[in-house]
């Protein structure tokens, strides 16, 4: 175990929400459904590539140009179009499981809306972007806080921010960031891993009001830090935790540079670097989530956003391509086009633990950065020895 809980196959095909129900509760707004101050006070900055193709989408947006197919079947929702409102129709088909939200066109055609460029987040201060050139050296420290405070940008896809009180103090605040199309990374030359649409997150725990640990996604697995740890920018008062999304795969770290991840023959790695820089709170929507109860509501900030589509159990992606098909080639079991993802309700939400695998996997929590990237055991804690409570 080197500081990351990774998933096998068999649990991927297992996953089910927090809550086993099939049933779920849309809630409506009251006074009780703001979203706490702090945590929009604390919210990420992503640090998109600057070689990135495939940028932030608006999953509204995303439904515009798929079909629903079971299996490789097409199919018909009860109502005349998808849309976030109705999404969860789609569970009528064998509860959603193998339902697989397919691209209308050709995905080697690169059609613009799997592109995203016009979500590429604004720039709000020319003087700002000079500071980011300026920074853009992976050999500059990343602790500590700048002189010059450095705003993200606004991107016209809005992330989902999902808040689950845990109780005595606890509360996760899960952002979400959607892109329609993940580009797979290069093994001599040849690109594995392929997927119409790519859902990441990353999870700031707040323990009464004060941000106490970061988890970034990363594939099937992800890494967790302690909120010192992390670079951070903003006020003095209030420091955004800092983090980087790897270009074509989306996956989420908490420090620029090359990043391998295990696989066979440990020759796939993700690239982070100071990109755009993003800042998911200027547009948002934000829901309170009650993971014992599978009550989604709206917060008052954005008391509009639809809480159908969240109950969706389907994929929002193409299946794996057949080998027959002449898109599809694989290599030692990694495939050129894999299937798409589930989405956030099946992120463990509920979970007790910072990261997101079986609550029998240990959770490491790094309290600091290390200078190059490598994963090791000796920067970590265990989080079980670290809780202020104790699950039963």
């Amino acid at each position: 175990m080197k500081g990351q809980v990774c998933l096998d196959n068999e649990d991927l095909r297992n996953l089910q929400p927090d809550h086993p129900n099939e049933g779920k509760i849309h809630g409506t707004t009251d006074q009780k459904n703001d979203i706490p101050a702090y945590v929009l006070e604390y919210a990420p900055l992503v640090y998109l590539h600057s070689g990135e193709k495939f940028w932030p989408c608006d999953i509204a947006e995303h439904l515009e140009h798929i079909t629903p197919y079971l299996n490789y079947t097409p199919v018909a929702a009860s109502s005349p179009s998808l849309n976030l409102t109705n999404l969860e129709e789609l569970n009528e088909y064998n509860r959603g499981r193998f339902v697989y939200l397919t691209s209308d066109d050709n995905v080697e055609e690169r059609p613009d809306w799997l592109g995203g460029e016009k979500n590429i987040p604004d720039h709000p201060d020319e003087l700002d972007q000079k500071i980011l050139a300026g920074r853009n050296n992976l050999q500059q420290p990343l602790g500590g806080s700048q002189e010059k405070e450095i705003q993200g940008g606004r991107s016209d896809a809005p992330a989902v921010l999902v808040v689950v009180d845990k109780g005595q103090g606890i509360v996760d605040a899960f952002w979400f960031f959607f892109y329609s199309y993940n580009l797979g990374p290069l093994v001599f030359n040849i690109r594995f891993g392929n997927h119409v649409g790519d859902w990441e997150h990353c999870l700031v725990r707040f323990e009464h009001g004060k941000p106490k640990y970061v988890f970034v996604s990363e594939h099937y697995f992800g890494e967790a830090y302690t909120y010192d740890a992390v670079e951070k920018l903003g006020k003095r008062v209030h420091l955004k935790p800092v983090i980087y999304s790897a270009v074509g795969t989306h996956a989420m770290y908490a420090t620029p540079g090359d990043h391998p991840y295990i696989l066979p023959l440990g020759l796939l790695h993700d690239q982070t670097d100071r990109g755009p820089l993003w800042d998911p709170a200027l547009n948002s929507l934000s829901y309170l989530y009650n993971h014992t109860t599978d009550v989604l509501q709206p917060s008052n900030s954005t008391p509009d956003a639809p809480t159908e589509w969240f109950f969706y159990n389907g994929h929002w992606g193409d299946r794996l391509y057949p080998i027959d098909d002449k898109r599809q080639y694989e290599f030692v079991g990694q495939y050129h086009y894999v299937s798409g993802p589930l989405g956030p309700r099946f992120k463990h939400l509920g979970r007790r633990k910072v990261c997101q695998g079986r609550y029998s996997d240990p959770c490491v929590i790094h309290n600091w950065l290390p200078p190059e990237r490598s994963r090791v055991l000796e920067d970590g804690i265990s989080e079980d020895e670290d809780l202020p409570w104790t699950w039963m």
